[in-house]
């Protein structure tokens, strides 16, 4: 009865919260259909943290969510959304995740009317100029901590992994090429944000994104309405999708 009412709670709270911001992703209805309390979650690229908060509820007091934002523009924000739940199943990490182990690299961060527009900052390793993000004036060099998820797993004793949202401009191919032991471990679904125009700037195309996961097992999938529907293509129609062992 708690579950079903935790869970009401939630939907209530994400369609309030659709109709009050453009920011809300019709994907966080679907999450619930995806994570059962007790999971363990890893948010890369958490923003402002509405998946983070989101997951949060779902997975319950004995699930945990590891919230992966480098970019310090985007703290302030993120511990306000954060803090109630912070400290009990939310774990929140400065680094940014890609193909790069344990070291430091440097993030482009565009500006718009003097301020950062964190959520189209990438990292600039193995890009090949701004891409989509030409259509900003100006842009901030940030240098950041980076890792892959294997060694994120391997440093924080990750023993289960159930879930992974990747929203990180054009790199989600980078975030899965250092995730190659946790896939083969832990075979967690993913939800990524794929589009032609960002990946671009990284040399390959977004069906490469796709190709990775369904060459290990994996079914894709979009979010219709109310339910989860397979789909063999990526398209302009949607730019999140799950991808389920």
């Amino acid at each position: 009865m708690l579950t079903e009412l935790r869970s009401a709670a939630v939907v209530a709270g994400l369609r309030a919260l659709a109709r009050l911001t453009p920011y809300a992703e019709a994907e966080l209805l679907g999450l619930r259909k995806i994570i059962k309390p007790g999971d363990v979650c890893v948010d890369v690229g958490a923003a402002l943290g509405l998946y983070t908060v989101t997951l949060s509820r779902l997975v319950g007091p004995q699930g945990t969510v590891h919230s992966v934002e480098p970019l310090v523009f985007a703290h302030p924000a993120l511990s306000y959304v954060l803090r109630p739940r912070e400290g009990r199943n939310i774990k929140r990490h400065s680094v940014a995740l890609g193909a790069e182990r344990h070291g430091r690299e440097v993030m482009s961060v565009p500006v718009r009317h003097g301020s950062p527009v964190t959520g189209r900052s990438f990292l600039t390793v193995g890009a090949k100029g701004l891409g989509s993000n030409e259509e900003f004036d100006q842009h901030l060099d940030v240098l950041v901590k980076t890792d892959t998820l294997d060694h994120f797993v391997e440093e924080n004793g990750i023993g289960r992994l159930d879930f992974v949202k990747a929203d990180v401009e054009g790199a989600e191919l980078r975030v899965l090429e250092g995730a190659k032991e946790t896939i083969e471990r832990f075979k967690p679904a993913f939800l990524l944000e794929i589009e032609e125009r960002h990946v671009e700037r990284f040399g390959y195309q977004a069906k490469d994104v796709a190709d990775f996961l369904t060459e290990r097992g994996y079914r894709m999938s979009t979010w219709h309405g109310s339910e989860w529907v397979p789909t063999g293509n990526i398209g302009d129609e949607a730019r999140n999708y799950l991808f389920r062992a």
